[in-house]
């Protein structure tokens, strides 16, 4: 299978999983706010500025959208591979100052056109990226001089001594760590901001090691997938609650670090 068939079915299986996802992704943000919330740290960290323009790339169905309208004020259009999804956010965030559209994150230019945004932002999203490289350099092209691109990235478990709480859990479960956990690294995203932007900033989100959050967020059918591949979702469901239950122990010692980047559209060309 030649570099670009493999992307494209990686994109496919992508929207295929999101569209799958809708009722749990709902019932899970009812009952967490997380997404909510993760919108609006990486917002608050990057002095994201009221009223300004932002193009949310695999927005889901719209709760990035809508957390930052109504708490900055922001216009925002929203970009998701899932048809699904974006069908399940026109009732709810659709209007003057949120539009979602369905649309591939490494082909921005054939969603946005001529329109060019004050940000660029990955709310959990940068990483089922195949070709990070590309969506980067389309974020680039979308940006306003001085505008900026963040995104936030999949989260570590992390213990004392800065041990790798995902490996743990599959050791104590018995099982192999997944090959991939993610399609695109944090390093290589990073890389893909650096290449275009200046003043490139990281940061880090910390929070409690919560296993019943783990096992909600993880039992979703799009997150479930990236533990357990090739298993049908009951299956992966099971074995994600299992999975978790095993850090029981680990919750007044751990934590969960979701890791943040930063980068400024500069008057200068691609360095």
């Amino acid at each position: 299978m030649g570099t670009e068939d493999f992307k494209n079915k990686v994109k496919r299986n992508v929207a295929e999983n999101f569209d799958q996802s809708i009722r749990m992704y709902q019932e899970f943000e009812e009952k967490h706010g997380f997404f909510k919330a993760l919108a609006l740290k990486m917002a608050e960290t990057i002095d994201i500025e009221a009223r300004t323009s932002v193009l949310d790339v695999g927005c889901g169905y719209g709760i990035s959208a809508r957390a930052l309208n109504d708490r900055f004020g922001c216009s925002v259009l929203g970009v998701d591979l899932s048809p699904k999804m974006i069908a399940a956010g026109h009732s709810l965030s659709d209007g003057d100052d949120i539009r979602l559209l369905v649309g591939d994150g490494e082909n921005l230019s054939h969603v946005v056109g001529d329109r060019r945004f004050d940000y660029v932002l990955y709310n959990a999203s940068i990483f089922i990226f195949p070709d990070v490289s590309k969506t980067i350099a389309e974020s680039y092209k979308c940006l306003r001089t001085g505008g900026k691109i963040a995104f936030s990235f999949y989260p570590q478990l992390v213990g004392e001594g800065n041990e790798d709480l995902f490996a743990v859990a599959f050791r104590r479960l018995g099982a192999p760590l997944p090959r991939f956990r993610v399609i695109s690294d944090y390093s290589k995203a990073s890389d893909a901001l650096e290449h275009h932007c200046t003043n490139i900033c990281h940061h880090r989100w910390v929070r409690p090691l919560d296993t019943r959050f783990l096992q909600d967020f993880f039992c979703i059918p799009a997150q479930s997938a990236s533990l357990f591949p090739n298993r049908e979702y009951g299956a992966r469901s099971d074995l994600v609650r299992s999975l978790f239950a095993t850090l029981s122990d680990m919750t007044d010692k751990g934590r969960i670090v979701w890791r943040m980047a930063e980068g400024t559209k500069s008057g200068s060309s691609v360095r």
